[in-house]
């Protein structure tokens, strides 16, 4: 039989939970009375009617890491682990008002709705747009002699077929893209739209793994008309042609993330749009400024460093990147500037830096761009002609051990009051959940995925990977995996707010505006958060 919900009466003083207790297998609602929250006898947090306590560690089977005892003689509600998670997820969902519409969530193979026309690499160009023409399709797949597959795009037949003057008597060869991008059947059509939407294309062959073609997929078969937006603002950057074009596409993101948020589009789902638009314009505002200037440089490469590396920027994270070169061949200055100016009028912002690869790993465990360069980069343009900056022997323990230091060094807050948040160094009335939360976590996964080389990737992909390598428990990469994301969504949904209030947006969220549900799962992040690092902390 399924464990029951049961009420509990905790005179004045009794110990609820204990620090150093075994497993915490119920959550608790306050009812009536009060609860002190302490560690090592300094008090944390002052819980009321309607706040919760016990959450993290009832979902991670983690010790609670500070004592429950109640203040004055105390009701509460004691809630079974399996009644208390969904009710939960459910009111968190409904308190923010993500919407997590249907097709976003369905196997793309599901969600194809256009016929498949197929032809062969020597077929003549006007005979196969005359059948897509037909079916009423913007793609035709191409059966290449390997097995694999092209495809031929409206797209290709303006750009290499009709802009240049060519006949259609030209073979589909001379035009088509192969081997062409391809999705497995069973993939998420948020997560296909989202890659289509960072490589710049509207079709994908959906194909099974025994190479079986199903058909092809179009952004218009994944979202309703207001997401292909997403697509409308890549192309605007793509065809701007000089940097003021560029300025103004940079400039209407903020509305476009606002206007998504209110097609139902989750919060979650705009920070990795949000990053592949900001790519989108770093890459094009290179391109233009190497057009106009003096040209790019052979060896010369841009990495994105932090949120935006990690695929997790919202409309007020700070953007920035850096320059790795070849030894002895750094960019030229005048070029650099005019970089560094063209990149500021499109949101990134500097200095600009460039060094070799062995300049940024003897900078690392002293300059925190440095260290950045090496754990939290992604490259985003250029070729390099040398390795680049990898840290072993020696350097890799320095950085590993300036990972942890940034990891597990940090002072948290402890929970609210009625009106503030409360820290070491007394109430607050604001909250910076970007520091409070999310960077604590993101420097988790940093150090955890370096020290078991499990790759780069969002934070939560980096959890996960550092718990299958073994640096972290399931239940901890769990942990800390929810506290993250739910981070996440208040400080993307806050953003958003101030956006549509015509504010600039911050990390800042004013504790007397929070609802009590709210609070609760800002103390559950905290203590998560500081009861893993506990445990980790080398």
């Amino acid at each position: 039989m399924a464990a029951q919900a049961a009420i509990e009466f905790y005179l004045s003083g009794a110990v609820i939970l204990s620090e150093d207790g075994g497993p915490v297998t119920f959550l608790r609602v306050i009812h009536s009375g009060g609860v002190d929250i302490t560690h090592e006898g300094r008090l944390l947090d002052l819980l009321s009617p309607g706040d919760s306590f016990g959450h993290a560690a009832m979902l991670s089977g983690l010790p609670p890491g500070f004592e429950a005892r109640a203040a004055e003689d105390t009701l509460c509600y004691r809630i079974p682990v399996e009644v208390a998670r969904p009710l939960l997820d459910r009111a968190r969902r409904r308190e923010l008002q993500v919407s997590r519409t249907d097709p976003a969530y369905q196997p793309v193979a599901k969600l194809i709705r256009a016929a498949t026309v197929i032809c062969k690499p020597s077929d003549s160009i006007g005979f196969v747009a005359e059948r897509m023409t037909a079916a009423g399709v913007g793609a035709a797949v191409v059966e290449l002699e390997d097995g694999r597959i092209g495809i031929l795009t409206d797209r290709d037949l303006r750009t290499r077929v009709l802009a240049v003057g060519r006949s259609g008597a030209v073979r589909v060869d001379s035009a088509m893209t192969a081997p062409a991008f391809v999705v497995a059947p069973d993939r998420l059509a948020g997560e296909v739209l989202y890659e289509m939407l960072e490589r710049g294309i509207r079709h994908a062959p959906v194909v099974s793994e025994r190479g079986r073609l199903i058909g092809v997929l179009e952004d218009a078969d994944l979202f309703a008309a207001q997401p292909r937006s997403w697509f409308g603002a890549r192309r605007a950057i793509e065809r701007a042609r000089n940097l003021d074009a560029l300025s103004a596409a940079a400039a209407r993101l903020p509305a476009l993330m606002l206007d998504l948020h209110h097609s139902s589009v989750p919060a979650l789902e705009l920070a990795p749009v949000l990053s592949a638009l900001v790519d989108a314009l770093t890459r094009r505002t290179i391109e233009l400024v190497s057009v106009n200037g003096e040209g790019d440089h052979p060896g010369v490469v841009w990495v994105s460093i932090g949120s935006q590396a990690r695929h997790e920027l919202t409309p007020g994270s700070t953007r920035r990147g850096a320059l790795i070169h070849a030894a002895g061949s750094p960019p030229s200055p005048d070029w650099a500037a005019a970089l560094a100016a063209g990149l500021a009028r499109c949101g990134v912002h500097g200095p600009l830096v460039a060094h070799d690869a062995s300049e940024w790993i003897a900078r690392a465990e002293r300059d925190e761009l440095a260290l950045s360069v090496l754990a939290d980069r992604r490259v985003l343009w250029g070729t390099p002609t040398e390795p680049l900056p990898l840290a072993e022997g020696e350097p890799r323990v320095a950085l590993l051990r300036a990972l942890a230091t940034r990891a597990f060094t940090r002072t948290l807050p402890t929970g609210f009051d009625a009106e503030a948040v409360l820290t070491s160094d007394g109430r607050h009335r604001r909250l910076n959940v970007r520091e409070a939360a999310i960077v604590p976590i993101a420097l988790i996964a940093s150090w955890a995925a370096a020290t078991a080389d499990a790759g780069e990737g969002s934070t939560p992909e980096r959890l996960r990977s550092a718990a299958g390598a073994g640096a972290l428990r399931p239940a901890q990469a769990q942990t800390l995996t929810e506290a993250f994301e739910l981070a996440l969504e208040l400080r993307i949904v806050h953003q958003l707010d101030q956006i549509a209030a015509g504010e600039t947006p911050d990390d800042l969220l004013d504790a007397s505006a929070m609802s009590s549900l709210t609070r609760g799962h800002l103390r559950d992040v905290f203590h998560a958060i500081t009861a893993v690092a506990r445990e980790l902390a080398p």
